[in-house]
């Protein structure tokens, strides 16, 4: 960012622009209070500092402004070079269950040294891995105050904190007062149970999400309707509990249910690709004939349960693929209740099993079964921290999967975003009609993929006479 010069800083925080959400930060010195991009305040220009990260204002001594909340704001995925390890590391970081993930880990799992992560953090953010570590994980305690009424004791662990001494003195480092003070300053909401917001950024097609989801969701895991998204989450030897999103205020709400606070972090960073919450809308082309219109691209929740579906969809109808997933499920699931409740199948039981007996075809069930050997032996991994072109040739290795099934698992649950299946019959067509401006959405094809296939939609709802 320090590419940009001070002039160019002023003017982008001046008109608010959205397109650098996420990419820095200003503060203002009076205050010592910093902002992003778009927030509405509006500071005399020579008191502006500039910042990397919201970790880097943060070391510095500023606090988080209540307006535009960028402890709270989604991330930015545009990352170029050195920057895509970065990135990596904080999905590690985001995904990370416990306490567990340390510089070590991280740059070992990236292949390289501690000194040379440290070096491209300093670089691209400002501040070290365990600087942002730490910070994400009182942004994500301090959340948990301002919205909840669980006891602090309780928010320090779920955040990631293994000692109450640490987070009250790291918390009060951060925001200058500790977090019971925080609490009676601000109470949390009276809303029942465990609920929380995931802020995203205007436009966002909530419809067009969860029609996909909804013509896509996997029976007895999952539950999709015009208005939500429900996912079951099996426990073991205990009864499983359940999370529900919502769209309001320009915020996914996610209401938790018999989930305690120590299974947070990996639901959200699941939940954060599910609905593609870090996309920014102004990345995308606007000189396109084609409109985005807060288009996302819908990951996955539980990867290998996606691939195995987009596997089951290869050359039948959604509604058959759902019935044949279905099957998959009641036949070789595990029922969690008695209303249709189930845990899907793990790698290490489809790998061997003659799953031809719910209908499958010979050279689907072996992709299945060869999708669950690679997976069990962790010879591919099925993450957006995975390697793209190493995945892609792993996935096109097992007999039965073809470039289309290859391009869809890579769309949703590698984050390629720059996937295109183009052999699939929507995109096809789109292409023979012409005025798509494919060179336009180089890098970003995936988006592309998914208004071609939102507005086709639309387009046969509109002929049978429906709401498009």
């Amino acid at each position: 960012m320090r590419t940009i010069d001070d002039q160019n800083y002023r003017k982008i925080i001046e008109r608010r622009d959205p397109r650098y959400d996420g990419r820095f930060y200003w503060g203002v010195t009076t205050t010592r209070i910093y902002c992003r991009p778009i927030c509405p305040a509006r500071p005399k220009p020579e008191h502006i500092c500039i910042f990397k990260s919201a970790t880097e204002a943060e070391k510095a001594g500023y606090r988080p402004c209540l307006r535009c909340r960028p402890d709270l704001a989604p991330g930015s995925q545009r990352w170029e070079g050195t920057g895509v390890s970065v990135a990596r590391a904080l999905r590690l970081m985001e995904e990370g269950a416990d306490a567990a993930v340390t510089v070590e880990t991280l740059s070992a799992t990236l292949g390289m040294s501690d000194r040379h992560l440290r070096r491209l953090f300093t670089e691209h953010l400002g501040a070290s891995p365990l600087d942002i570590m730490v910070n994400r994980r009182l942004h994500l305690a301090r959340q948990l105050i301002v919205e909840t009424d669980r006891p602090l004791t309780e928010i320090a662990f779920a955040s990631g904190f293994q000692s109450i001494r640490r987070f009250n003195e790291a918390f009060k480092a951060l925001y200058q007062r500790p977090p019971s003070d925080f609490r009676r300053r601000s109470p949390p909401t009276s809303s029942p149970g465990l609920q929380l917001r995931l802020s995203v950024r205007k436009p966002y097609d909530w419809a067009h999400m969860l029609a996909f989801l909804k013509r896509h969701q996997t029976y007895g895991v999952e539950r999709v309707d015009d208005t939500s998204y429900t996912r079951f989450i099996p426990r073991p030897e205990r009864a499983p509990g359940h999370l529900c999103v919502t769209f309001s205020d320009q915020a996914l709400l996610v209401a938790f249910d018999n989930i305690n606070l120590l299974e947070l972090r990996p639901l959200i960073a699941r939940l954060r690709h599910l609905f593609d919450v870090d996309h920014n809308p102004s990345d995308l082309p606007h000189n396109s004939s084609l409109q985005p219109n807060g288009i996302r691209i819908p990951g996955c929740f539980d990867a290998f349960e996606v691939a195995v579906g987009i596997i089951l969809g290869q050359l039948v109808s959604t509604t058959h693929a759902r019935q044949l997933m279905q099957r998959l499920v009641t036949t070789y699931g595990h029922r969690l209740t008695d209303d249709e409740v189930f845990a899907f199948p793990s790698p290490e039981l489809l790998k061997n099993t003659e799953i031809e007996a719910i209908g499958l075809t010979r050279q689907k069930a072996e992709a299945v079964r060869g999708l669950s050997r690679l997976i069990h032996e962790k010879s591919v991994v099925l993450s957006r921290m995975a390697d793209l072109s190493a995945t892609r040739q792993m996935l096109m290795s097992i007999p039965g999967v073809g470039p289309w099934t290859v391009d869809l698992i890579a769309m949703r649950c590698l984050g390629d975003a720059d996937a295109f299946p183009r052999k699939d019959l929507v995109i096809q067509r789109a292409l023979a009609a012409g005025g798509h401006e494919e060179d336009l959405w180089m890098s970003l094809r995936s988006y592309l993929t998914q208004i071609l296939w939102r507005d086709y939609a639309r387009s046969m709802l509109a002929k049978k006479g429906g709401k498009p």
